[in-house]
């Protein structure tokens, strides 16, 4: 065979590999939840699982969940006996909830308009979720404006929702988004959630949440590893970028260039945790942080939603050390957090991200307060607490979006108590 054949040869053989990797059907994967006593264990753990299996969740001194797949199943097991870990069986076969999570839920509460394809009884495309934004702008133009902040790496509109009564730019703004890890389908789902109960659902007692508040609401901060999960890799978290590794794509949420690689960020481009070749290399960060850098006198609160554990982390995450603002924060996020729970009993838990997950640096939260300076900087982690992880039935959606939505409500009038609605 000559070398030339050779090279088409080892070219074709890559590529099937690649689209292989691609169209995993996770069929016969398991989740194992795995109790985990304390840190020292935690690390211990990581030692066992990271080459043999995903963590789908890391709650050290509680438990891990652990995606395996069939072929590292036995080894995976043997280990954490011998290791001395409890576990259990989590998900059976992450495939079912797969196929579960492609049915359509009919409720009561969403009507379907012939206008937009949006529906909240499933999980939609990007093209599904602009069409929708379009159609607000289109149809109430004195209240939505749309502004496409710059392309993804791919070449996607980053289109952010601008929601301002009498014109933006004047009132204390709210800063909302979500989508940065591809796989948490909840994220953009619930986001436009809130963005239709701002705009089309809004209860007459809300009104001052327009009247004195601006909003800017980005649903999908990374496209092509979103709609790369609905076409290929469900469970594809990072970015699509080629950032000149053995692997494609960063962690967007370790990308960010406040103490950039400062801790619990990897440096192997395979890594679902890969800070990228540098702080901001990620087109999409670079095109949220010139947005925010240039309403940051404006904006006073920063939300960056994710899935799943039912957490709102405040910064730092590179340290437990608070930052001196840390007080105000939290009582803010636990009276938020009250108003969640009032809605449907679900119960979420506010702290510093080390001190409920683990240490994590370069990320969004941490580089809006400590570089932009909103004052009131936080993320959330949605349903559930691990029975679908991060394939939540959509009949799940308008549940979670309602307890979300009232998170927000709280928070906004607290930001407005302390910024009054007059001009900034």
């Amino acid at each position: 065979m000559s070398k030339y054949s050779l090279g088409i040869f080892a070219l074709l053989s890559l590529v099937c590999l690649c689209s292989a990797k691609s169209l995993t059907t996770y069929e016969g994967y398991k989740v194992l939840r795995v109790k985990v006593v304390d840190r020292e264990a935690a690390a211990r753990l990581h030692q066992i699982g990271d080459d043999l299996g995903e963590f789908w969740s890391d709650l050290p001194e509680r438990h891990a969940d652990i995606m395996i797949s069939p072929d590292n199943l036995e080894t995976v097991s043997e280990n954490l006996v011998k290791e001395g870990f409890e576990f259990s069986t989590l998900i059976e076969n992450v495939a079912d909830l797969m196929r579960l999570e492609r049915i359509a839920h009919e409720d009561e509460r969403t009507v379907l308009n012939a206008d937009h394809p949006m529906t909240w009884t499933s999980y939609h495309s990007t093209a599904d979720i602009n069409a929708y934004l379009s159609y607000l702008a289109t149809t109430y133009p004195d209240l939505v404006a749309l502004e496409v902040i710059g392309k993804s790496y791919e070449g996607a509109d980053m289109t952010v929702v601008k929601i301002c009564k009498g014109g933006c730019g004047n009132k204390p703004a709210m800063w909302i988004d979500g989508g940065i890890h591809a796989r948490e389908w909840i994220t953009p789902a619930v986001v436009t959630f809130m963005i239709r109960q701002l705009v089309e659902n809004q209860e007459s007692e809300e009104a001052d949440l327009l009247d004195n508040l601006d909003w800017y609401i980005l649903p999908v901060v990374n496209p092509d590893g979103y709609e790369y999960t609905r076409s290929g890799d469900r469970l594809w978290r990072k970015t699509r970028s080629k950032n000149g590794g053995l692997c494609r794509g960063a962690d967007a949420n370790r990308n960010y260039g406040y103490h950039f690689d400062d801790g619990g960020s990897s440096d192997s481009s395979c890594s679902e945790t890969y800070h990228g070749p540098s702080a901001f290399s990620e087109v999409e960060n670079q095109n949220i942080r010139d947005f925010v850098n240039a309403h940051k006198d404006q904006i006073k609160f920063f939300n960056t939603i994710h899935s799943y554990s039912q957490l709102v982390l405040l910064p730092w995450g590179f340290t437990s050390s608070p930052p001196p603002t840390y007080d105000k924060l939290f009582s803010l996020a636990s009276k938020a957090n009250a108003a969640l729970e009032a809605v449907h009993g679900k119960s979420y838990e506010v702290g510093c991200i080390p001190c409920l997950l683990y240490v994590a640096s370069g990320g969004s939260l941490d580089w809006a307060l400590g570089e932009a300076g909103i004052p009131y900087s936080m993320a959330m982690e949605l349903r559930d607490t691990g029975l679908y992880g991060f394939l939540l039935p959509p009949e799940q959606i308008i549940p979670t979006g309602e307890e979300t939505w009232a998170f927000h409500k709280s928070a906004a009038r607290q930001i407005l108590e302390e910024f009054g609605a007059g001009e900034i």
